[in-house]
């Protein structure tokens, strides 16, 4: 079985700003790294695409900032979807067909490379487009890495979401206290 996992990574607020404006809600949030602070909420971890949305939409809108929402489903499908200023402006699938059988060609839909590197201050969106458009990545995961390397993501919010987080599964290399915890138990 592969990764089940979602996130939802801010540039521009801290750490301390959303862990303020989640307020109760369930979620950890990383250390805000290079201008970035990624959220991983338990709500989102159902996979469902509207809870995956709407709190991009919300925190976009709320901190007039860029989201990315990511969701890796059993690392076969990478999806994430972009919001700036509470509008969506992007959206990716590496794998339209998976779920959709009359998809004829299943190669990867969307992403903007040039958005993404102007949002996220990366300054080659060849290469993101790359990692965007390469057929040859087995796992989801790895491609969710490389396009963090590729946008400038910090690296210990790849392959982590609520669940891993709450059963204290990290990255290799992050501190458990990389994260705080909000609301819900134990928060």
């Amino acid at each position: 079985m592969g990764s089940f996992y979602t996130s939802h990574t801010l540039r521009g607020p801290s750490q301390r700003q959303v862990l303020d404006w989640l307020d109760g809600r369930s979620a950890f949030v990383s250390q805000t790294d290079r201008e970035m602070t990624t959220v991983l909420d338990e709500a989102c971890e159902s996979q469902d695409g509207e809870d995956l949305a709407g709190l991009a939409l919300q925190l976009s809108a709320h901190f007039h900032c860029p989201v990315l929402a990511v969701l890796n489903h059993d690392d076969d499908i990478l999806y994430f979807e972009l919001y700036e200023d509470g509008e969506k402006t992007d959206e990716y699938n590496s794998s339209p067909g998976y779920f959709d059988e009359e998809v004829e060609d299943n190669s990867p839909r969307g992403g903007d490379a040039l958005r993404l590197a102007a949002v996220f201050g990366a300054s080659d969106a060849a290469a993101i487009e790359t990692v965007l458009r390469n057929p040859d990545y087995v796992f989801a995961m790895e491609r969710h890495d490389a396009l963090a390397t590729a946008l400038g993501l910090p690296k210990q919010c790849i392959g982590i979401g609520f669940n891993y987080a709450d059963a204290g599964e990290f990255p290799p290399g992050t501190a458990p206290e990389y994260f705080s915890r909000s609301g819900g138990s134990g928060g």
